[in-house]
């Protein structure tokens, strides 16, 4: 069976991978256009002509911008060796003549019967063509589903790739369900006239023994020095950095690490992967970017050595296996993040390093889901954009849909174009819509990429990237390195910046004073908005609960609020013992060693393989298969063979069956997104960064994640709100102080920047601030004449307030800038104030000012917004946010804010969780999921809500466990 992708190889892996299941001979294939040709059908034959076939795809596509592709037709004339071509349908013998000599033998007139007008026309020009040219003829079915019953979803799926909807698809919609794979009796019957046609086919299938078995692949080496080899370079390179990570000497039992990972990384032939990362990361350093790597590269002393992580592994006993083993022989997955603004230096020096035909981006492939699945069937169907918007707007998230949420928003069952669109949206779920770019991952190879993977452009200039995701990658054995952008590292490199240019200290993430007692005062507290890992609302909760005093309990936080510790039920627990509620207890020495650090729970990857060696007698080999098996989509069905292995194996050395079933059953939890130790500690390390960086420094903290923007868990006046909680003075954007970032300025004040301004480029903020070169500004005129600024962007700056220093009101500066003449760039009056006339125009209220700040700049320094609805929440017996802490335990209580975050974490079990800001700090709110489904759509659609409820208390953990729910106004008063 061949798979022809339309000018790609996009789905060859799996189809390699459910033949190979099947034991079904599989075809690598492909359709490809030609512009100055008809559609060809090209197979390959072996290695070299699969070589051809990536390279000739690759070209095709690079010729033309994503989505589009087209090959001259001499391309596959002059590079066809390996290859078979099959015309589809027949054309006139002059358009194909040549292509079909310059592959003799190798090419194929196809013939189909499809049981629709015009098919016997076709067969005789088909039979026609192939004498005229003295090439085979080959039936085949133009196949396009596997079964007759999916002929209305290939219908739908035509409508939706034309954009159109089923009526209006005209002769673009099959006109029946023949083009399905059929058995060997059915094509023997439909071509009984020409047998020898099915043989062709036959012959055709057989001349085809290309495999993806046979892919070889090779890792790009670096420019070595001269007497050097990847093996020896990387050794070198490595006690080199020891040098600088030991400097009083390296510990014994560091070496002994790193030799033992050098032997392995030199046997398995991944030299050349690791002088890779260190030459990317050795770069980003030279250029000043900050990065850090993460996830199970930190179990790897040989990483810690060149720079690559920041984790001491042999320090903190982390399990090197994790990373990469000889019984796996799997490449190992190295993550680097970078300032997420600049890492398109960082990836931009990889294409340039290592050429466009050596390295490409991995693709990550958007399947249909849910509410898209629901709207794109619904459009194609004929449905209106309000029907389909109500139906996705009530739509869970994989599209499943109640009776009472169909009534809810109009819609009945009744109809059958709705019912169509349910049943249809759920047969699409999970379909490939289309090719995206992969967070990070990037493929170096040794040899010609294009040879290896077809590589298309992508949308973004300057990038391409292969047809393959990074499952199929790995399927085939195929490296890739993952260079991942990181909010929170770009706003901890501007605010070293600012802390150096306005406070004359300079710091590194590596000089940040460690273990700061007043640190963690401020995180026992859960005063954490802004800090990376330890903000969601989840982790304030329990930051107080934990009461972080050292930097491992750090690593423990960030790693216990998981849906995998917490499916396992190991934070109950966890706390209890921490607590001094629960005894902390081991059944062995083996196992106290283990879990120790983590108070007798395992909460990590490597604690898990480490107890299967331990307590059921895994091998290192096994112990990492059961890893796998926790990370696998399928999980659970795979943990099925392992379940009696374990209970077996640690009843035999002495544990009891319910310690041993027990400790599975926490394992099942990593199933769910279980966190590796290495990963959470090089993220505590952030984490702790930019704790002690907020604490000692909030202004700049502030600014520096406001320029840093978008990012992390909160919006801007959240940010703001909190910085002034904590005493810093905030002050306003204006055209006579702002740069385009937020600064600093003399007293430690925090200035807002002109990027705040929504819908303002830069390049406009940027002449605001160049034109300040020559002095304040005086007038709205002056700043006109200054800045060559269109009248659009004066009065964006206006309607901001930005321009108060020049101007009075909001209102007078937009009559002021209306009064300007001619804003045309070479008009001998730009700018001059063609009306002296000055009128007195109403000035806004509070109220409106508010509103505007919000509209325009994110944020209002005037007022909170609650402090205009304080009356109406007074009137309702509501009490502020922090006059929750003066309220008894199990009162009914009632508070009312600002929404700012709203979650669902699949692990909760159908709970909601709401965060309430205003004029004094933020409250917390539990929705049940009864009390959800009554106030659904107020959670969804309200931006200010009040919530009456039962006040629960935990030490300093304050929440409102919801009984009633209201939207308290409809917008920002004014």
């Amino acid at each position: 069976m061949a798979l022809a992708d339309g000018d790609g190889l996009y789905g060859a892996v799996k189809a390699h991978l459910a033949a190979r299941e099947a034991g079904i001979k599989y075809l690598i294939a492909s359709e490809l256009t030609l512009m100055d040709g008809p559609r060809v059908v090209v197979y390959a034959q072996d290695a070299r002509g699969y070589a051809n076939l990536s390279r000739l795809i690759s070209k095709s596509r690079m010729l033309h911008p994503k989505g589009e592709a087209g090959l001259p037709w001499r391309e596959l004339a002059e590079g066809n060796e390996g290859l078979l071509a099959l015309l589809p349908y027949p054309v006139a013998a002059e358009q194909v003549g040549p292509l079909a000599e310059s592959f003799r033998e190798r090419f194929y007139v196809g013939m189909c019967r499809t049981l629709s007008s015009g098919d016997e026309a076709r067969v005789a020009k088909a039979k026609a063509l192939a004498k005229t040219l003295g090439v085979p003829l080959c039936a085949h079915n133009d196949v396009h589903t596997h079964q007759r019953s999916r002929q209305p979803l290939q219908d739908v799926l035509t409508a939706i790739r034309y954009k159109t909807t089923l009526g209006q698809l005209g002769t673009r919609r099959l006109p029946n369900a023949e083009r399905t794979l059929k058995g060997p009796e059915e094509m023997a019957r439909l071509f009984a006239d020409c047998p020898e046609a099915l043989e062709r086919t036959v012959e055709l299938a057989s001349r085809c023994n290309a495999t993806l078995d046979g892919l070889r692949y090779h890792f790009s080496e670096e420019d070595l020095p001269p007497g050097q080899t990847t093996s020896t370079w990387l050794r070198e390179l490595t006690y080199r950095g020891l040098q600088v990570r030991y400097p009083g000497g390296v510990p014994p039992e560091v070496v002994k690490q790193i030799e033992h990972e050098l032997k392995l990384i030199a046997a398995l032939d991944f030299a050349g992967y690791f002088l890779a990362i260190w030459d990317i990361v050795r770069f980003a350093r030279s250029k000043g970017i900050l990065c850090q790597g993460r996830g199970s590269a930190a179990n790897s002393a040989v990483c810690y050595a060149l720079g690559v992580t920041a984790i001491d592994p042999v320090r903190m006993g982390l399990l090197f296996e994790r990373f990469l083993s000889m019984e796996r022989k799997e490449p190992p997955d190295i993550d680097v993040d970078f300032e997420h603004e600049r890492r398109e230096e960082v990836l931009q020096y990889v294409y340039e390093k290592h050429g466009r035909h050596r390295a490409g981006m991995v693709c990550e492939v958007i399947c249909y889901r849910g509410r898209l699945a629901l709207r794109e069937v619904g459009k194609a169907l004929g449905l209106s954009l309000d029907q389909v918007d109500r139906l996705a707007k009530v739509a869970g998230a994989h599209g499943e849909m109640s009776l009472e949420l169909l009534k809810e928003v109009g819609l009945s069952e009744d109809d059958r174009r709705v019912r169509q669109t349910l049943a249809l949206a759920q047969e699409i779920e999970s379909f490939p819509r289309h090719l995206s770019i992969h967070v990070g991952g990037f493929v170096i190879t040794r040899e010609p990429l294009v040879e290896m993977i077809p590589v298309e452009n992508a949308a973004m200039k300057g990038r391409t990237v292969v047809q393959w995701e990074k499952d199929d990658l790995e399927a085939v054995g195929v490296l890739k390195v993952d260079l991942l952008g990181l909010g929170m590292l770009t706003a901890l490199a501007k605010c070293l910046a600012l802390i150096k240019e306005h406070h004359g200290r300079e710091l590194s993430l590596a000089t940040i004073p460690a273990e700061d007692p007043k640190v963690y005062d401020m995180l026992c507290n859960a005063d954490s908005i802004g800090v990376f890992q330890i903000e969601s609302r989840a982790q304030m909760n329990m930051l107080p609960r934990l009461k972080p005093r050292c930097f491992y309990d750090l690593v423990v936080e960030i790693a216990l609020i998981r849906p995998g510790p917490i499916v396992g039920d190991m934070v109950h627990p966890y706390l209890r013992r921490r607590e001094g509620k629960e005894p902390v207890e081991y059944p062995s020495e083996d196992v106290r060693r283990i879990l120790q650090k983590t108070l007798g729970v395992p909460l990590f990857q490597e604690q898990a393989m480490k107890l299967a060696m331990a307590v059921a007698g895994f091998t290192p080999a096994e112990a990492d298969g059961l890893r796998r098996a926790l990370s696998h989509k399928r999980a659970e069905e795979r943990l099925g063979p392992f379940h009696q292995r374990f209970v077996e194996g640690g009843v035999a050395r002495g544990y009891t069956p319910e310690y041993v079933d027990t400790l599975f059953r926490q394992f099942r939890g990593f199933a769910h997104y279980g966190f590796p130790e290495s990963h959470s500690a090089s993220f505590a390390l952030l984490a702790y960064a930019s704790s002690w960086l907020k604490c000692h420094y909030p202004a700049a903290f502030t600014a520096a994640l406001l320029n840093s923007q978008p990012m992390g868990f909160y919006a801007p006046h959240t940010l703001v709100a909190d910085a002034q909680r904590h005493g810093v003075k905030v002050l306003g954007v204006d055209v006579n102080h702002s740069g385009w970032d937020c600064t600093m300025e003399e007293g430690g004040a925090l200035r807002l920047g002109m990027r705040m301004i929504r819908g303002l480029q830069e390049a406009a903020g940027r002449r605001v601030e160049a034109g300040r070169q020559g002095g304040r500004y005086a007038s709205v005129g002056d700043l006109a004449r200054r800045t060559r600024a269109p009248r659009h962007e004066l009065a964006r700056l206006a309607l901001s307030g930005a321009l108060g220093s020049i101007s009075g009101s909001r209102r007078d500066a937009l009559w002021e800038i209306q009064a300007l003449g001619p804003l045309e760039e070479n008009d001998l009056f730009f700018g001059m104030a063609m009306d002296g006339t000055q009128v007195e125009l109403p000035q806004m209220n509070v109220a409106e000012r508010v509103s505007k700040d919000f509209e325009t700049v994110g944020v209002s320094l005037e007022k909170h917004p609650l402090e205009l609805l304080r009356p109406a929440l007074r009137k309702r017996g509501a009490v502020t946010a922090a006059g929750l802490e003066r309220v008894r335990a199990g009162a009914r209580v009632a508070v009312g804010g600002m929404l700012i975050t709203r979650q669902m974490p699949p692990t909760a079990k159908g709970f909601c969780f709401l965060s309430l800001e205003d004029e004094t700090g933020i409250a917390n709110l539990v929705v049940a999921p009864d009390a959800y489904a009554r106030f659904r759509k107020d959670i969804h659609g309200a931006l200010f809500l009040v919530g009456q409820g039962i006040l629960e208390k935990t030490g300093k953990v304050l929440n409102v466990k919801v009984q009633h729910l209201e939207p308290l106004a409809q917008g920002i008063p004014g």
